[in-house]
């Protein structure tokens, strides 16, 4: 539990703090099929067994520290890309870096298939409603989605191994959660903290899914 309140209160503090300091953290940018800046990281390249070297990049923001974005905040609904192209090389999106869309409060829906979604990465998204996560996503970092108030349908795809810390804490509208039963043992108490799936657990309903091994939390 004190793991768990420092992590919002780290949360909370960033909201509210006002230091800058002007500092790429960023390797090129890009427009998003839908429209907004990207930023990338380049990331360690990976050769296979047949020799082939495959290139991947995170999702970053443009600046090292808070305020992550200045006037440019990505706004509405966001697609964020498998693959990308920077000067002639291919790279594969593996990852939503940690803090890249931290308080980008007029994002309203993200499209993404990646496998690593990083430590506080869309805390603070306030209008995020709309969540598209597909199969291969492995790992959801801590507080990834705290305080997420306008989500209200979560869908965990099979392929999730690793839940964080309070990974969706605070999201107060949340009323359904769709996951496989290997999912929900990665969640505890502290997973949902602060929403109605937590605070009226006598009322929540844990209903079977049509498809084999999968649960269904609502109200």
């Amino acid at each position: 539990m004190k793991r768990t309140c420092k992590l919002l209160i780290t949360c909370t503090v960033t909201l509210i703090s006002l230091h800058c300091t002007s500092a790429a953290q960023y390797d090129f940018c890009q427009h998003s099929p839908t429209g907004q800046m990207l930023y990338y990281q380049i990331l360690p390249s990976h050769a296979s067994a047949s020799g082939a070297t495959t290139a991947y990049v995170r999702v970053s923001h443009p600046e090292k520290e808070w305020p992550y974005y200045a006037d440019n905040k990505p706004v509405g609904e966001l697609a964020i890309p498998h693959t990308v192209e920077n000067e002639g090389i291919s790279y594969e999106v593996v990852e939503v870096g940690e803090n890249a869309f931290y308080r980008c409060d007029g994002l309203t829906g993200v499209r993404m298939s990646i496998q690593t979604i990083g430590t506080q990465a869309f805390c603070g998204c306030t209008a995020l409603k709309n969540m598209d996560l597909k199969f291969g996503l492995e790992t959801v970092g801590e507080g990834a989605f705290a305080y997420c108030s306008s989500l209200t349908t979560l869908i965990l795809p099979e392929s999730v191994k690793h839940i964080g810390i309070s990974a969706f804490a605070m999201c107060e509208g949340l009323q359904s959660v769709h996951m496989t039963l290997g999912a929900e043992r990665l969640c505890d108490e502290l997973t949902f903290l602060g929403s109605p799936l937590m605070q009226d657990r006598k009322n929540r309903k844990k209903l079977p899914s049509e498809q084999p091994d999968w649960v269904y939390w609502s109200f």
